[in-house]
């Protein structure tokens, strides 16, 4: 799902809410006779689910339109209010898998925002809602093993870096360690240290300090402690050392 584009989104979607549905439709008829919160709570999820398919098949049709070259007339803000809506209906509908007992599919809706995420950067638009992509990305960063799988995640944390609302890379909150900015890129930076590669690894690294300044020396100390625990090669050894060390690489004192 790492590469999933917008028009593989709605069948994607689809096998992952046929097993909610399906749980929601059957509580619906349990409880005709005698209309329950849960029954209230099932039609609200329904209608969540078929407000999504519309919202898709709009980043479908706008996709389309500029493959093909065709005027849109739609502005940055609102591509922004669209993409923000597919990913405040992912996190809903997700709530309710978990407290229908699937947790796979709610993993599975989860890691649907990256390519939602992937949209608002092609069409011009910003992420004003972080939590959710953050948890897709912390569910990759903790099961990928294959090296240039960890280089695609990479870059699409690259994009939603880029196209964060500046609102949220300000950082006011930095008092605040679960805040999704910081674990954002401490997550990124996981990430690329695992890739092996020391090019991303110099990139990320320069980035997170200008994004989390007050966060980035720990991670770079702490990630001096892993190189031993988890055996890296010694290419990666020496770029986390300078950085733990309170250098770049290009030898500035950050």
């Amino acid at each position: 799902m790492l590469e999933t584009g917008v028009n593989e989104l709605s069948q994607e979607f689809e096998k992952i809410v046929e097993a909610l549905s399906l749980s929601l439709s059957q509580s619906l008829n349990l409880n005709q006779s005698h209309p329950s919160a849960d029954s209230a709570d099932s039609q609200q999820t329904l209608k969540m689910i078929d407000a999504l398919r519309q919202n898709l098949q709009i980043m479908q049709r706008l996709s389309s339109d500029v493959s093909r070259n065709k005027a849109t007339n739609i502005s940055g803000d609102e591509v922004s209010k669209i993409g923000d809506y597919a990913l405040n209906l992912l996190d809903e509908i997700s709530v309710s898998c978990a407290s229908r007992g699937l947790q796979t599919e709610m993993l599975e809706l989860h890691r649907l925002s990256l390519p939602v995420a992937s949209w608002l950067k092609n069409h011009g638009g910003k992420i004003t809602k972080l939590d959710i992509i953050v948890n897709a990305i912390a569910s990759y960063a903790n099961t990928l093993q294959d090296t240039s799988q960890l280089e695609t995640l990479c870059g699409l944390i690259s994009q939603v870096i880029e196209i964060t609302e500046p609102s949220i890379k300000q950082d006011l909150e930095a008092g605040n360690p679960m805040r999704p900015w910081r674990i954002l890129n401490l997550n990124w930076g996981i990430v690329a240290t695992r890739t092996h590669n020391t090019e991303i690894m110099q990139r990320v690294f320069d980035q997170m300090i200008n994004n989390i300044p007050a966060d980035s020396q720990q991670f770079f100390n702490e990630g001096m402690q892993q190189m031993d625990v988890v055996g890296y090669p010694q290419a990666v050894r020496e770029i986390m050392k300078k950085y733990a060390g309170g250098f770049g690489v290009d030898g500035v004192l950050h």
